[in-house]
Order: structure tokens, then sequence, then C-alpha cells
């Protein structure tokens, strides 16, 4: 008999997924999971230390998870199966807090409606689908994607109300605690009109957007005004929430989230006046609820030329104004590379929890800092203020890095006695229970464990476990002192100049032969017999690549005498055959592949590529240039073939997601008319476009690429035209014996972009006449689309990730050796 037991629903949840992984060696991940490969006889615990059970204990009460911003880059357009999945997963992590932020606009609306405000008022306010997150923060107001979605934006509404509804009953049944929202003080332009004698002010300019989408009204939370509608809200909230069945005042304390801040410049900056500032807001929750408890994100504190050490300690001071501030808890947004825990005594004794972010609009580099994330959430849980109460993951943007997330989730189960203070007498143990004591991981371990459990432990090969150590000891071990993620200059407007330096740079930090040694070796551990005839005949194909690159360089000399297949098939590297079953149809598997090879050929291969084109440029040397230009395009396509392998790198289902979550009840107007389903769809479609790419009214302004992917067909079709010109200009500048007028280069480029984000398609389907625009089912197919925007996979991973390093490998070594001098 297997038995798992537990003090809570999270604990229980933990407890299952411990024995899935241990003991029947598969795991719920976001890139996919084995659990087809189920043993069909669950088997039994071995023994350990002579006994034949297992007891854990998490060493902080809450394991959260989520980010502000993720609802955007990768929740936006998801519906309940997808949200079924991610629950699911949660309860396996033993996560027991969450942000519960979808639909909360319904709230919202609702909200400003009591105050006397019109529909056209709030949507004026209310932020377009894929950029929510940011309205809910203060930083803008108001939607680009045109200029009366007003419709549009109620039925979103409306669909995403019932959509929470359908997420908070789950996690009520699973027991996570929601993080709600709350009054944030952030409101629309039109309401101070029905205050007149009550003053508001216009939050600071954020991110250089126009001011029509920013400077938001916002209201003093030192005003009596802040507290009444506090008041209001939070008792709408609960109303509406009761009536979906959803009894929010079951638990001993209600979590909201404020963020006063976020990445905006306070109105007034003396301790005195942010000591009143946050007092008040601490205030108006206890008026709200007195079971209130403020949760914000620590991200503000982050600018140092405005938050020093008087201003947060006197932040905080108004915070212990109310009950010594034992009902607030900060998220410590960035514990993995800019601590504030460790500047601030522990948040001056404030509950707060350690996290790791690791990345940024939801991009793909591959980065960590693996020592630390097994080594510092200990010494936080240490720190003498004894504050640190929870853990959690505060990405931006899921589907990157998975194993260091997965990673943060297993440290907290590491201590029994930690759960038992010394005031109070431990529980006797059952006599076949083993009590793990607490110590920090065995990074080496515990990462061949999770690579095994993913693969499956018969078809993982030393080959792989060897490359994976090489990873951990590069892309995972940023020594550099970079806050972010390397920025793949593919999604960027091209220039002479690509390297960027300080936030989200362009420099790959890292020993790129050894990320090429790894890549190579993770691919020819995929090597059979059939691959090997293949790839022999394939390669003769690509050898001569080699031959011009060096040629078209000047470099005749160097040029081996013989460029055979065999160096890359067989030879020295003949060990690496694997001799095993092969993990070839693992979806996890094929999602690594993709992701080494991506990282490769993005963050090694084309900035190399790039530095020798520029060269060729500047010497005016036609045939390099050339030459240089074409293996440049070559690799963009390439890596766009490469990403259309796997679901998790392609656009087709980003903007389907987003079509198709154009929901509405039945006797709605939108409902009723075919043409207006389709613009409801080509709306959402723009919002899916827009993010990814301009991240607001106009291209090439300063959030434009932010949150860009390395997505097949995004890449093709966004990312290579522009990339086209730039190269057929430089060309057309060394033949004309000119400089390349990059201003007139940005003018064609934002030209195609633009024509680019007013491309609508039918993926998902369109409507027509003649069938019901409420059917669930596509009415009209658009094969055009479907061929530049595929939703699934078009070819296989394992045979392109072999043509890429037949094409590139070589290359990519001397590249990465080139890199170094």
């Amino acid at each position: 008999m297997i038995a798992i037991e537990g003090a809570t629903l999270s604990a229980l949840g933990a407890g299952l997924n411990h024995y899935l992984k241990q003991v029947c060696k598969v795991e719920m991940t976001w890139s996919g999971d084995r659990f087809d490969q189920l043993p069909v006889v669950p088997p039994l615990i071995p023994a350990e230390a002579g006994v034949d059970g297992i007891v854990r204990a998490s060493f902080v009460p809450w394991r959260y998870y989520m980010n502000v911003v993720t609802f955007g880059y990768s929740f936006a357009f998801w519906d309940w199966k997808r949200w079924q999945r991610e629950l699911d997963w949660m309860m396996l992590t033993g996560i027991n807090m969450a942000l519960a932020m979808v639909g909360q606009e319904y709230v919202i609306r609702k909200f400003y409606e009591t105050q006397g405000l019109s529909n056209e008022d709030i949507s004026d306010f209310l932020g377009g689908p894929a950029f929510m997150p940011w309205q809910r923060m203060g930083n803008t107001q108001g939607s680009w994607a045109t200029q009366n979605d007003t419709a549009f934006k109620d039925e979103w509404i409306n669909s995403q109300w019932e959509l929470q509804g359908q997420i908070m009953q789950r996690m009520q049944a699973f027991n996570i605690t929601p993080i709600m929202p709350s009054f944030q003080g952030f409101v629309p332009r039109k309401l101070p009109e029905k205050f007149p004698n009550v003053k508001f002010d216009k939050s600071s300019v954020w991110a250089g957007m126009p001011n029509e989408f920013t400077q938001v009204t916002f209201l003093s939370s030192t005003d009596a005004l802040f507290t009444t509608l506090s008041l209001q809200f939070i008792q709408l909230q609960k109303a509406m929430y009761k009536e979906r069945g959803i009894d929010m005042d079951a638990k001993a304390q209600n979590f909201y989230l404020l963020d006063l801040y976020n990445e905006m410049i306070p109105t007034c900056v003396t301790p005195e006046c942010l000591k009143a500032t946050a007092g008040g807001v601490m205030r108006a929750f206890k008026v709200a609820d007195p079971k209130a408890v403020w949760t914000m994100q620590s991200w503000f504190l982050l600018n140092r030329d405005l938050w020093k050490a008087p201003q947060i300690q006197a932040y905080f001071d108004g915070i212990r104004e109310v009950n010594n501030g034992r009902d607030a808890f900060v998220v410590d947004l960035y514990s993995d590379v800019a601590p504030l825990w460790t500047t601030t005594e522990g948040f001056y004794g404030i509950d707060w929890g350690w996290s790791m972010l690791n990345n940024f609009g939801g991009g793909q580099g591959l980065y960590g800092t693996l020592p630390t994330l097994l080594t510092e959430p200990f010494k936080g849980y240490q720190q003498p203020a004894k504050s640190m109460r929870g853990m959690g993951i505060t990405m931006e943007g899921i589907n990157n890095n998975e194993y260091l997330y997965q990673l943060i989730f297993d440290l907290p189960w590491q201590s029994v006695e930690a759960t038992y203070p010394m005031a109070f007498s431990a529980p006797a143990l059952k006599p076949s229970a083993y009590a793990l004591k607490q110590q920090a991981l065995n990074g080496q371990a515990h990462l061949e464990d999770y690579i095994k459990r993913r693969y499956g432990p018969g078809n993982t090969t030393p080959a792989m476990l060897e490359a994976w150590t090489t990873l951990s000891q590069t892309v995972w071990d940023c020594k550099s002192g970079q806050m972010s993620q390397s920025k793949g200059i593919i999604s960027s407007t091209p220039a002479l100049n690509m390297v960027k330096e300080g936030f989200m740079t362009s420099i790959m930090w890292y020993d790129q032969t050894e990320v090429v040694s790894a890549w190579r070796q993770l691919v020819e551990s995929t090597e059979t017999e059939e691959s090997k005839t293949r790839r022999r005949r394939h390669s003769l194909i690509q050898d001569s690549i080699e031959v011009v690159i060096m040629a078209s360089n000047g470099r005749f000399s160097e040029i081996p005498q013989s460029l055979s297949a065999e160096k890359f098939v067989g030879g020295s590297d003949s060990a690496l055959f694997a001799k095993t079953a092969l993990p070839l149809n693992v979806s996890s598997f094929r999602y690594d592949l993709v992701d080494v090879t991506r990282e490769v050929l993005v963050g090694i291969v084309l900035p190399g590529l790039h530095r020798e084109l520029i060269d060729a440029y500047k010497a005016k040397d036609l045939n390099r240039t050339r030459d240089w230009g074409q293996h440049v395009l070559d690799v963009i396509l390439d890596t766009d073939r490469l990403l259309s392998t796997h679901t998790h790198f392609m656009l087709g289902p980003w903007i389907q997601d987003a079509r198709v979550s154009a929901k509405t009840v039945t006797d709605s107007p939108t409902a009723s008319s075919p043409s207006a389903m389709n613009q409801y769809r080509d709306y959402l479609e723009y919002n899916a476009r827009n993010q990814i790419t301009w991240w607001g009214p106009n291209g090439q302004a300063s959030l434009a690429d932010y949150a860009s992917k390395e997505w097949g067909g995004l890449v093709k079709e966004f990312h290579y035209p522009r990339w086209q010109i730039f190269v057929d200009r430089l060309v057309s500048a060394v033949e004309k014996r000119s400089t390349l007028d990059y201003r007139a280069f940005l003018t064609a480029s934002l030209t195609k972009e633009a024509g680019w984000m007013k491309e609508t398609t039918c993926l998902g389907g369109c409507f027509d006449d003649h069938v019901s625009s409420s059917s669930s089912s596509a009415s009209v197919g658009d094969p055009e689309a479907t061929n530049k925007y595929p939703v699934e996979a078009v070819e296989d991973t394992v045979l392109v990730a072999q043509d890429m390093v037949d094409k590139w490998g070589l290359i990519a070594l001397r590249l990465a050796q080139a890199s170094k001098k």
C-alpha cells in the first residue's frame, strides 16, 4: 500500500509529487510530462536508512507563484483547459499562494459604475487584453488597438470574469490562498469630476509612452477618500465573488496586492511623506478588511537613485505603525540577482518571501545564477530577523529555464525541524518514517535526477548528463554580474553595432566554446545508425560552407585539406552515440533540444556572423559583404525552421489562442454579427502581435522588442524582413562606395513592421453569414495563415537539430573562439 499524508492540501500535493518524481520517475512540467509511462502497478517506496517511509516539511509556510506581468506575457489568452493544467501543476508543486488577477476588470468596471462613471469613461481607463497588467499597476491607461474598442473590451472583460470564477473555485478546492486585487488609487480621468473638493494628481510618464496612455490619475492614500473607496471596492469584490460561490472571508487572513510606485517616481520623496503614504495604505486596508494583509512587490525599491536608506526605512516605518507591520508581506521579487532583504535587515522584520525572477518579457535566453539558488534562500531563512515566510517564482514569462523554476519549489522541503520552532514539541514520527535534516541541495545530483525524470531513466545517456552539467556551469552560472538574460540580436532592430550593455545586454557572458561543445554533445547523443547514414549524406552538401567562410574572409591558408563529414559523425565522438533507447518522442526532450540549439544559433552564430558582416562592410569588400550577409540571412531562416518544430517556440498557437479567446454571451450584439465577431478576433490578434513586437502604439520606441520572442513564424515574417532590408542596404552601400543611410533603413524597416502589424489571419476560424457566430467551431479556414504561422510542429526536432549541427557546428566553434579575442 502507498500512503501519502499531509497536514495541508499543498503538503499532500507536494507529497504526491515527491512520490511521482522520486519513485515513479515522472514529473509534470511546463513543456510536458511522461505520465503515459507511469508504472501500471504503483511501485513501493524504497527503503531509506533501513525504513520504508520519508517525512518532509517546508521551512516556509508560503510557496507562491506569479508576477503581475505574467498575466500579460504568458497567461493573457489562456482558456480553462490550459488553466486547469497549470493549477494541477501548482498543486503538485506545493504552491499554496498565487496572484488572482484574471477578470479583475469586471469588478473595476462595476465599481466605477457605482461612482457614476459612464462605460466609455471606464473603457478609456482600462487597458487592452494583452496589456492589462500595466494598467493595473498604474503604468498605462487606455488601449491603442483601435479608437473605439469599448464593445470588444466589454466582451473580453465579461468572458474573463467567467474564466476567473472557474479559476477561483479550483484554487479554493486546492486551498491555494489567492492574492486579490485591491483599490490601487489609480483612477479613470473622469473620476475627479465626481469629487471636486478632493485633490487628485498624475503619476509620472512610464517607459516613454505617449502621454495619452500614461500619466495616470491617482488619489493619495493620505486622503480620506482613499479609505472610503478602498472599503467600497473590497466590499463590492467580496459580494461579487460570493455570488459565484466563493467566500472571501473563509480564511484567517486575506492577502491584497497593491504596488504604489512600480517603475514610477512618487510625487513626494521625503521620508515623512513616504511614511505617511505607506501608513495611509495600511490603515485603509484595515478599515476595509480587518483581516487584510498588504502584499507588495519590492521591485520599486531597486531605483537606488530615489530609494535610499532613509526613504526605505520611512516607508516601512509607516507600515509598522499598524499592528507593528504584522499585516504586510513583501515579495522580494528579484532575490536571485538583486536581493533587497540583505540591505533592509530582512525588511525590518516585516514578513517577506525569497523569489527568483530570472526572466524578463518572456524572453527565452538561457540564464541563471544556480550557485546562488542553492544557498541564498537558506541564508535568508536564517537571517536574524527571522521574517522570511515564503519562497516563490516571479518570472515575467514562463516556458524558459525550466529546471531553475522547478528547483525553487524543491528547496523549501528540506527540513522537518524548521517546521516546528523550539517553542513547540515536534510530533513523534511514525517508526517507519525517515526525517530529513535541513541541508542545501546537492546541485549536481539534483540536476541529474531531474534530467532522468524528464527524459526517462532508461533513455538518458551519460552524454546527455555530461552536456547538461556543462550547461549548468555556463549558461546557468552567470558570474559577470549582469542582471538578466541576454537579449538575442535576432529580435532587435539591426544596426552596425549590436553590442548593448546594461540591462538585457546583448553580450553573452558564458564560455561560448563550452556551450557549443555541450550543444553538439546533446544533439549527437541522439545518433542512431539510420541518422548516421542520413547525416553523412546530408553533410556533403554542407561541407562547402566552411570553405566559403574561410575564403571570403581571406584566410585561405587556414582551410583544412579535407572537410570530412566523419569529423561531425563518428570518429572521436562515436562513443556519444546512444546504445540505449532514446527520448526522441518526449516533448520535454524535444523542447530542450530546440532551446539549446536556439541559444547557439541566436547567441553565438548570428552575432559572430554579424561581426564578420560589419567588418566586410567597413572594409568595402563587396564579395565578403555579400557572402557574410547571405550567411546572416541563412542562419535566421534556419533558426525559424528549428523553432517551428515545437509548439512552445511557435507564433501560430499564440495568435490562435488570442483569436479563439474571443468568447461572448449568446445574446450579445457582437455574437449576433459575423462581421463583428471577425473584428473582435482581429482586435485580439492585434493585441497579441503588438505585445511581442512594438509594445505600444509606435514602433521603434523605448519598449519595442522588449517582449520579443524567438518563435517560428515570428522570426521569418517579422524579424527576417528587417534583417533582409539591412543586409541589402549594406551591400548597396558597398556597391556605391558610400555609407549606410541608417535613418532611411529605419524608415523602410518601420514601414515593413507596420504592414505586418495590420495583418490578420483566420487562425482558429473566421465567421461568415452562413454559420452562427456563437458556434465553437471555426467557420472559415485560413490555409495561407496556417502555412505562415502553423499551430502544429512542422518538422522533426531531432532531425532538424542534427541538420543544424551539420551545417553550423564547426562554424559555431570558430565564431565562439573568435569571440574571445
